[in-house]
């Protein structure tokens, strides 16, 4: 379902939200009343007819075996780009999605979290030929399945819809685009943010040594949050960590903003409001501020699996690859929402 530009700025909160893709779970994703039907947009995301007409529940598969959700789940994508790195494929058009998260809320329990995906996990990334069609599947890194797209909004469909492969067949509520070199905008936005350094990290900036307190200014920012290569190990999962430290100051320092004044979210979408992108309107956000706090946050997680170096990407070079553990998606998202295992085998077998 294509918007119009006009349309996606009208999102007062959910322009903020999107802007602030570190921040985004924190700010108040929780309000986001908007439903989408399995057809209404980009068509079917994710696995949903594992049962008979009569039964309409949402099923997930991990390691083979069908779960499903009990209450009412909703999922919002969050995708940071960036411009580096070469497609080879066809269809390649677009940029990495050097970040990616998922917001999974439990409505009927008051329950989110933060799904934090390593943008190196090896996925079903869904492709494009050159007209701009969905062709299939390759397995290669998350990140590449923001390449594949004629436009914006089909570069984000098809990364909504390898997200929602890689989580058993969820299916994504919606999505916020912001370019990882506009970090710096939305760190001006909230005044800085106060990083303590128990490591030393001068590799990126000289003032990061270790023991030192350090306001980031914008540039800072930017650098805190995307530097990898030639840092530390130089491994996106160390990158991460940097993000989630980021992520929680950030958190502490909007909600007290709010607290003392209401109207500061406002401020912050008429000054962030050109740096985003979503696909979600003003109907399907809700612009509650009395209720930032309303649901209880299970913190940001993060999946276990198996960091290795590879060749999947098909471009003669070789690239890190994190191979998932399905059981750790399954265990993370079970601290939000409650799954119950498919026993249609078992019953079968009964009869």
């Amino acid at each position: 379902m294509s918007k119009t530009r006009t349309s996606k700025r009208k999102i007062a909160i959910g322009a903020v939200i999107a802007a602030l893709v570190l921040v985004l779970v924190w700010l108040g994703l929780r309000f986001i009343e908007g439903r989408f039907t399995k057809d209404e947009q980009f068509g079917d995301k994710g696995d949903w007819g594992a049962g008979s007409e009569e039964d309409d529940r949402l099923w997930l598969t991990f390691n083979g075996v069908d779960y499903y959700p009990t209450d009412d789940v909703h999922a919002y994508l969050l995708i940071g780009t960036d411009g580096s790195g070469k497609g080879g494929a066809v269809g390649y058009n677009g940029q990495l999605a050097d970040f990616l998260a998922v917001v999974l809320i439990d409505k009927t329990t008051g329950k989110y979290a933060f799904l934090q995906l390593d943008r190196d996990t090896i996925a079903e990334v869904y492709v494009r030929d050159e007209d701009g069609n969905l062709v299939g599947t390759i397995e290669e890194q998350i990140c590449t399945a923001h390449w594949y797209g004629l436009d914006e909004d089909q570069r984000n469909e098809s990364t909504v819809l390898t997200v929602s492969g890689l989580l058993g067949g969820l299916p994504i509520d919606g999505y916020f685009t912001l370019n990882m070199k506009d970090i710096g905008r939305v760190n001006h936005a909230i005044g800085g943010v106060v990083i303590d350094f128990d490591e030393d990290l001068t590799e990126i900036d000289p003032a990061f040594q270790k023991g030192a307190t350090v306001l980031l200014d914008d540039k800072q920012a930017e650098k805190f949050i995307r530097a990898r290569m030639n840092v530390g190990d130089g491994t996106n999962q160390e990158r991460m960590g940097r993000q989630r430290q980021y992520m929680q100051k950030a958190y502490n320092l909007v909600i007290s903003q709010l607290r003392e004044n209401p109207d500061y979210i406002n401020d912050l979408y008429f000054e962030l409001e050109d740096v985003i992108d979503s696909d979600l309107t003003d109907r399907e956000v809700s612009v509650i501020a009395n209720d930032l706090c309303a649901y209880r946050s299970q913190g940001i997680l993060t999946f276990t699996g198996e960091s290795k170096v590879g060749r999947r990407l098909d471009d003669g070079l070789e690239h890190a690859e994190f191979i998932v553990n399905e059981s750790s998606i399954l265990g993370c998202m079970r601290k939000v929402v409650k799954l119950e295992e498919s026993h249609e085998d078992e019953e079968e077998a009964e009869e």
